[in-house]
């Protein structure tokens, strides 16, 4: 018989992790997943002046999933780091889910310039960021919007994004941006700009397997001359998601760490799932 790994989230008894909470209650629902949501008591800070149990944090989210609906849950404390405490249990779970401001800077950590940590997260589940402008009771826009840049390790981002719309009904957006730094003067026919067909050759080859096997999935893809962190977050405004893979040839490379990752991170209107290839 075999398990269910269930969907890990971190709370903190902030507004970001009962969002985070929420939203990983909708994906655990979605997978018939149960839900392990665990406050990390950072022991690298400075205890407070009075005893802390984190009971506090755990009563409000047991207060939340009973608000839901949502009974497939175990909750816990644990004591040291957060992130390296989540990325640990993250190893048994299917989904790693965080708020973007909670967690003391968690989601930053993970995705910044600590390289102990995304070296570790290279070989985890896929890490979803879900920002305090999400509103759980919003309607569904049936869009998940995936970022493409043709690499193998892209193919991961696309893997998680069409299951994910297989269980909800939603559209799939692929959308892979490209920085053109040609004159476009300088171009024989100006009505022609010839990155387009590299562009959409790019799009149908590395869609067409995922659209033959989920032929009842409405696809849509284009390809855009700008940087993939402006396109992206303009994209995610109107997406219930927004995916991308953790390494790539193009500048999506430095979502595993750096500026461009935090960028699209704090600016993306939607949750971002970071796939990352399991062999990086």
């Amino acid at each position: 018989m075999s398990i269910t790994l269930p969907v890990l989230v971190g709370i903190d008894g902030s507004r970001d992790g009962v969002i985070a909470l929420t939203w990983a209650a909708s994906y655990a629902a979605l997978h018939h997943a149960p839900l392990h949501a665990v406050h990390v008591m950072d022991d690298q800070r400075q205890p407070p002046a009075l005893p802390v149990d984190g009971s506090q944090v755990l009563h409000e989210a047991i207060e939340e999933l009973h608000r839901i609906g949502f009974a497939a849950a175990s909750l816990e404390v644990r004591q040291g780091h957060p992130a390296q405490v989540l990325l640990e249990l993250s190893e048994h779970s299917q989904a790693l889910v965080v708020g973007r401001r909670g967690m003391g800077g968690f989601a930053e950590l993970v995705l910044g310039s600590t390289s102990q940590v995304c070296t570790a997260l290279a070989t985890q589940v896929p890490l979803i960021v879900v920002p305090d402008t999400w509103d759980p009771a919003a309607p569904t826009r049936g869009r998940i919007v995936v970022g493409i840049d043709g690499s193998v390790e892209g193919q991961d981002a696309l893997h998680f994004a069409f299951e994910l719309a297989d269980l909800t009904g939603a559209d799939i957006h692929g959308v892979h941006a490209i920085e053109v730094r040609e004159d476009p003067d300088s171009w024989i026919d100006s009505h022609r700009q010839p990155w387009t067909d590299t562009a959409d050759e790019l799009l149908v080859q590395t869609l067409d397997g995922w659209t033959s096997k989920y032929p009842e999935i409405h696809v849509e893809h284009r390809g855009i001359i700008d940087h993939p962190v402006p396109v992206l977050a303009r994209e995610s405004k109107d997406a219930d998601l927004l995916v991308v893979g953790g390494v790539g040839r193009t500048a999506f490379s430095e979502l595993r760490m750096g500026s461009v990752a935090r960028s699209l991170l704090y600016h993306s209107h939607s949750p971002v799932a970071v796939v990352h290839h399991p062999d990086n």
